[in-house]
């Protein structure tokens, strides 16, 4: 049920409050399943360890990741603009390390300064089957990474639900496959599907907020 109201996100008792393309709206809470999925362990286990190496860290070493938080803003699921805590920028940046091959880090890496995306487009097709997206490989200092939906109805225009999938960094001839990656975590293509695939830019942990590719599997 769309309503008017602030922006918000969450439960309360048996309402959940969300957004999506037409703005706010409130559903019947649903019970989450929780399949305890390998990617979902590992996750869990990733935030657990950087909780604690936090609590390791000296008390000037918190202050700067404090004060870095307040160095930038973000944007929230609501699309609100907010500040990390210095402990969600810690989390954030070392997660993004961890999932890119880089050694976690004590202290705020320097800001970044993106520029626009080598990835040039997506494709997708069940008889192969075969997901690419099509570009050439970041600059040096960059590292992609590629998110994605589970396959849509092909008249959704709004998506919300992505999942990481793997780098997109080695292009062979102007593409770098998805196929694996996106078949072990969603299952096999399916002709007349939508796929959002967002590609999100690092550097030293630090992300953009991603582009967003769509096509329709042929």
């Amino acid at each position: 049920m769309k309503i008017l109201d602030v922006p918000q996100s969450g439960s309360v008792g048996a309402r959940t409050s969300s957004r999506n393309s037409s703005g706010q709206y409130v559903r019947q809470r649903a019970i989450p399943t929780n399949p305890r999925s390998t990617a979902q362990i590992a996750a869990r286990a990733r935030l657990a360890d950087l909780s604690a190496a936090w609590r390791g860290l000296t008390a000037i070493q918190q202050a700067s990741w404090i004060a870095f938080g307040q160095s930038f803003t973000t944007v929230n699921s609501l699309g609100t603009a907010i500040h990390l805590t210095g402990l969600q920028c810690y989390i954030k940046v070392n997660t993004v390390n961890l999932l890119t091959g880089l050694s976690t880090v004590s202290t705020p890496p320097a800001l970044p300064s993106f520029i626009a995306t080598t990835v040039t487009g997506v494709t997708a097709v069940s008889a192969t089957p075969l997901i690419t997206v099509q570009g050439a490989a970041p600059a040096s200092g960059t590292i992609q990474l590629a998110f994605a939906s589970p396959q849509l109805s092909a008249g959704v225009n709004f998506n919300g639900q992505y999942r990481y999938l793997q780098l997109a960094d080695v292009f062979t001839s102007g593409a770098c496959s998805l196929q694996t990656a996106y078949a072990a975590k969603f299952g096999a293509l399916i002709a007349g599907k939508k796929i959002f695939v967002k590609i999100v830019q690092s550097q030293a942990g630090m992300e953009d907020n991603g582009t967003v590719f769509t096509c329709i599997v042929s």
